[in-house]
């Protein structure tokens, strides 16, 4: 029998009561939530669907009064609902972005926008009536949102008039908001906003201010046009060397997009400015930092001035193996790469073996030219790591099968000497890989001209001919399809 009257059981009761009527609260709470977010999801699917029509016929640049007239009785947060797809989920194009930046306009959004961006906070807005914002209890989360989705709606639009009040953004103190905010500059790509940038580039590395973030900043500047590139000079010519850095990276990283969608980029005067040029060829390529060395030697190769080969061939025997390894990268694209075939050949006798690739891959792109003196290297080097490391690369590069082709066709010269060096030791069964998917007419081509090539090297070596023949039997057929080697 539980005697009541015991304190220490009145306790316990109360704490059971309490621990009982809170659990019911917390569920009962956790329901009305649930049903406060189905109804907000159903009130969106709602909105949408009936709405989506007439987004569709203005996105596509019909006239439609009606349509318009129906979107203005619209609450701004069910508007903001209604295009909230547009920006965070589709890739809107070109054509269509121009009539929903100009819907945006006529219905206010962009101001409202920009309204929240000039306050610092969410403007007031007249609620939808259906409960699809009471649900968000923490008001200043629910401000950091609409601010951060109201900078990223006008990098969708790139509405380059704010582009003042996006800079603006960068002081708050919430990262993520100075991240969009950046990403929308990037895209707006408005010139006047890059010498902002760049003032709070030199800032941000001189250690004055800690905001934005570095990284953020330096993928937003990359972003822009080539011809905001001479906004640059400053920090080019700035005395601090980390400085000159992200800003020759930052450069850097403009040409070689722009070489990307431009076949056969030159920079000339015009789109760099002659200080930029006389610049880069004259400090930038000799600067006392060797990472801006190896940064301005890719920007050097696409020069459009007689200097460059000589600036070239001196970065390409830097005593830094990384600018090095840069310089020859570089020559890939380099106009004048036609006059240093001999300099980059000497790179493929370089201590580093990232440089000696990278001469391999260069020498190669640059044409006949270049393959001629890689096989020729190839041929007179006794370094067997070297020999391997222009084998591996040919191979990738599915230059073998070319150059077996061309054998069998009685090609002669260097080309005709390394396929038969390629036989004799070096890469058999890469080789053999090749032999085996060549058409048999090619194939038979080849053998009548290898066979005795072989034959009379194991006779220069002493070999019997019983066993020349039974080593021409094994080689066969390990070079040999089956049904041939039968």
């Amino acid at each position: 029998m539980v005697n009541i009257t015991d304190p220490v059981t009145q306790w316990a009761f109360i704490v059971l009561v309490s621990v009982v009527m809170g659990t019911g609260v917390l569920i009962a709470v956790a329901f009305f939530r649930r049903w406060q977010q189905i109804r907000y999801v159903r009130y969106v699917h709602t909105l949408r669907r009936a709405y989506r029509p007439i987004l569709a016929e203005l996105l596509s640049g019909a006239a439609s009064p009606s349509g318009i007239e129906a979107l203005r009785k619209l609450p701004m947060a069910d508007l903001e609902l209604l295009l909230d797809p547009l920006f965070s989920k589709r890739k809107i194009t070109e054509r269509s972005l121009v009539f929903l930046r100009a819907l945006c306009a006529e219905l206010g959004l962009i101001e409202l926008w920009q309204s929240r961006l000039a306050n610092g906070h969410a403007a007031d807005f007249r609620s939808s009536g259906n409960g699809a914002h009471e649900n968000n209890p923490d008001r200043a989360v629910m401000r950091y949102l609409l601010r951060a989705k109201s900078i990223r709606n006008l990098g969708t639009l790139r509405h380059r008039p704010s582009w003042p009040l996006l800079i603006k953004a960068l002081d708050d103190h919430h990262p993520d908001i100075q991240l969009v905010a950046l990403r929308s500059l990037a895209a707006l790509g408005a010139p006047e906003s890059f010498p902002v940038l760049r003032e709070r580039l030199h800032a941000v590395v001189q250690g004055k201010t800690p905001s934005p973030p570095l990284p953020g900043l330096q993928a937003a500047m990359v972003s822009f046009d080539l011809t905001c590139a001479p906004a640059l000079l400053p920090s080019l010519r700035h005395a601090d060397r980390q400085v000159r850095l992200c800003a020759t990276e930052i450069l850097r990283t403009m040409v070689c997009r722009e070489a990307a969608r431009r076949a056969g980029l030159a920079l000339t005067p015009e789109l760099l400015t002659p200080e930029m040029v006389e610049l880069l060829l004259s400090e930038l390529a000799v600067d006392t930092h060797s990472e801006i060395r190896a940064r301005a030697a890719e920007v050097v190769a696409f020069l459009a001035d007689p200097r460059v080969p000589d600036v070239l061939r001196a970065l390409l025997h830097d005593h830094q193996w990384f600018v090095r390894l840069r310089t020859a990268r570089a020559l890939t694209h380099c106009p004048a790469a036609g006059s240093l075939h001999v300099d980059i050949r000497q790179c493929l006798r370089d201590p580093h073996w990232r440089v000696r690739e990278a001469a391999i891959q260069t020498l190669i792109s640059l044409g006949p030219e270049g393959r001629h003196q890689l096989y020729e290297h190839f041929l007179a080097t006794p370094d067997r790591t070297t020999r391997q490391q222009i084998l591996e690369v040919i191979e990738r590069r599915g230059l073998l099968s070319a150059l077996v082709e061309e054998y069998s066709a009685g090609a002669k010269g260097v080309e005709a000497r390394m396929v038969e060096q390629f036989a004799n030791d070096v890469a058999a069964q890469g080789l053999s890989g090749v032999l085996c998917a060549l058409h048999p007419d090619v194939l038979q081509k080849f053998l009548d001209r290898m066979l005795p090539h072989v034959e009379a090297k194991l006779q220069s070596l002493g070999e019997v001919q019983p066993e020349v023949e039974r080593a021409f039997s094994l080689q066969k057929a390990r070079v040999l399809p089956p049904h041939l080697a039968a």
